[in-house]
């Protein structure tokens, strides 16, 4: 399955990297999982769309369900979340992949840092809404 998904992307979109997350990379994947996989292509995005498209096709390919997340439109908990849990399949561009772990990183801490005080609140309070 590993080389069908670098294949496959590597022909289709060309990434910079493609990372292996969720079930499959923790190693607790039912027959019925999906696969996730996660891609960065450096000064290039896909459409959702497209990105569905080709998720599509591969998973009629793998015969599983895909899903297949462009890192240039996941937020930034979702792409720390991903890192810090995925397995890295395929490396084009290693100054991408650090650069842009780095940044989710960055990204969330700062994230972390200006909601701190509204969790906090929520904590104390066992309110979101001060009610």
């Amino acid at each position: 399955m590993r080389r069908e998904i670098i294949a496959f992307l590597k022909e289709k979109i060309d990434p910079d990297f493609i990372i292996l997350f969720g079930s499959y990379a923790k190693g607790y994947a039912r027959p019925d999982s999906d696969v996730d996989i996660a891609f960065y292509k450096e000064g290039g995005m896909l459409t959702p769309y497209e990105c569905f498209l080709y998720a599509q096709e591969l998973a009629d390919r793998l015969n599983k369900d895909v899903d297949l997340i462009d890192l240039n439109h996941a937020s930034t908990v979702f792409q720390a979340q991903i890192f810090a849990t995925g397995i890295v399949m395929d490396i084009k561009n290693e100054n991408a992949l650090n650069v842009k772990r780095m940044l989710a990183y960055c990204l969330y801490a700062k994230l972390n840092e200006e909601r701190a005080e509204i969790l906090k609140n929520i904590a104390e309070s066992g309110a979101v809404y001060g009610r």
